[in-house]
């Protein structure tokens, strides 16, 4: 979990093991009802109903309700591996790296996208469950512009791309809208769309091997 140490009273302490337990608790029946009703159908109140919690007490872990849904989504990010298997992708070569990332990402979509759909909707409402939405793409960006800097070093970026640039198209063509157009709505099958996105991305981004 990214988060080791716990806003309280515009002060930081340390997080004790019996704070960790309430504050995962928050976060898991967080995941669940928002996932099951979306981000603006679910109120603090209605959390820490189900975290058998008070709303104070949520509030002592979490500044303020935006706050919450970002860490209930870094939470998910974390305990699902999501972050661990990223991590792992920086240790392959740079272009077998970014092939890691790609279908790593396009696998995660579907577990995610209940989730995502709704912080999406939220962003497009001004519901402050954009601000969640807004900081996990804000790190897919991130993590595609690490993948894409070390292709760069590596001599492998395509000389019409910068690695900025790059790291934008990879972004907006592995967007989750897509795999739901495509898998959900027309019925794609998953490996399939992976297939297909993975290599023409690749074949767009990447100059030939020397």
């Amino acid at each position: 979990m990214r988060l080791t140490r716990v806003k309280w009273t515009g002060q930081t302490r340390p997080v004790t093991t019996t704070q960790t337990g309430t504050r995962t608790r928050i976060l898991d029946t967080a995941w669940t009802l928002i996932r099951q009703r979306g981000p603006d159908q679910v109120t603090v109140a209605d959390i820490a109903r189900g975290a058998g919690v008070s709303r104070q007490l949520v509030y002592v872990h979490f500044a303020n309700r935006a706050g919450l849904l970002v860490a209930v989504a870094r939470h998910y990010d974390a305990s699902s591996g999501f972050v661990e298997r990223v991590a792992a992708t920086r240790n392959l070569p740079p272009v077998d790296g970014l092939e890691a990332l790609l279908r790593l990402w396009l696998a995660y979509i579907p577990e995610i996208l209940p989730f995502a759909r709704a912080l999406e909707a939220a962003a497009t409402t001004g519901d402050e469950g954009g601000a969640a939405w807004h900081d996990r793409m804000d790190d897919l960006w991130e993590a595609f512009r690490v993948a894409v800097d070390r292709v760069h070093r590596d001599g492998r970026l395509a000389d019409r791309w910068t690695v900025q640039t790059a790291t934008d198209w990879i972004w907006a063509r592995s967007h989750l809208a897509t795999w739901q157009h495509l898998v959900g709505e027309r019925g794609w099958r998953p490996d399939d769309y992976t297939g297909q996105t993975v290599r023409s991305i690749l074949a767009e981004v990447l100059a030939p091997a020397r």
